[in-house]
């Protein structure tokens, strides 16, 4: 995974590039092409916050998180964000290929094949 890290109104120091690095790339578990991520930090009076932008193979996700007391915290909150919206967008992906024609033929053979199954033991007894 690319990741660009950016910094506003603050020092971005080298432990909190590894923190980012790492978290950010545990996402790369939701897809086996190469993601870019585009990472934003910053500090207003006593509020960190952070903005991702994951891009890559049809998807962009994008997350925000404040947090007051550390900026780690709102790292968690954003990565925790993306991971949701992977999710939902991964079987949200995975339904849209199948169509609704696939779904309803799944449901009519399912129905057809359980009515053949009760005929069929009726006969028997």
């Amino acid at each position: 995974m690319d990741v660009t890290i950016s910094a506003k109104q603050m020092e971005l120091t080298d432990a909190l590039r590894n923190s980012i690095e790492e978290r950010v790339a545990r996402l790369t578990k939701f897809s086996d092409h190469n993601l870019i991520a585009d990472v934003h930090l910053g500090v207003d009076k006593h509020r960190h916050h952070i903005h991702i932008t994951i891009k890559g193979n049809g998807y962009y996700f994008n997350a925000d998180a404040e947090d007051p007391s550390t900026m780690y915290k709102a790292i968690d909150m954003a990565v925790d964000k993306l991971e949701k919206q992977f999710r939902r967008g991964k079987h949200d992906h995975h339904n849209a290929k199948r169509g609704k024609e696939a779904l309803r033929q799944d449901e009519l053979t399912t129905d057809i094949t359980a009515g053949q199954t009760e005929e069929t033991i009726e006969e028997v007894n």
